[in-house]
């Protein structure tokens, strides 16, 4: 049982990654951030981690989000993955992906405040509903969140 969240951020672009980054380090206090730069070294580092919430680029090279989301589906119910796209933004695909368990979608670009509101919200789901019960304590928001 851990007491703050651990969050994956797979996305081939490194200047998103950053800007998630920063976002969430500035927000969600003493919440581990690991990066990963595609659908591959994203697996990799699921494996290894075994992330509380999964922020999962769709379009990616050489591994694709919706197969990287199909693997930790039939691995694990009870990570969140918030789905993020500038290109696929469509109902749907946007359809396809929640069914294949994906607990949000995002669009690029997109601003902190609608960020902050999909990781925090996954996150305090993740806290209530999930039966292995990873996250023990609530997740601590910093004063920089309003």
């Amino acid at each position: 049982m851990r007491k703050y969240p651990i969050i994956l951020i797979i996305d081939d672009s490194k200047v998103f990654r950053s800007f998630c980054h920063d976002i969430i380090k500035k927000s969600v206090r003493l919440a581990r951030i690991c990066e990963a730069k595609d659908g591959v070294e994203g697996l990799k580092l699921y494996v290894k981690y075994r992330p509380d919430l999964i922020l999962l680029d769709y379009v990616m090279p050489n591994l694709d989000g919706s197969k990287v989301l199909e693997y930790i589906r039939k691995n694990d119910k009870d990570t969140r993955v918030i789905m993020i796209s500038a290109w696929k933004d469509d109902q749907t695909t946007i359809n396809y992906l929640m069914k294949l368990g994906a607990f949000s979608f995002i669009s690029k670009p997109m601003n902190r405040t609608i960020l902050m509101k999909v990781v925090t919200d996954a996150l305090h789901q993740g806290k209530i509903t999930s039966n292995s019960n990873r996250i023990s304590k609530s997740v601590v928001l910093s004063e920089y969140y309003p």
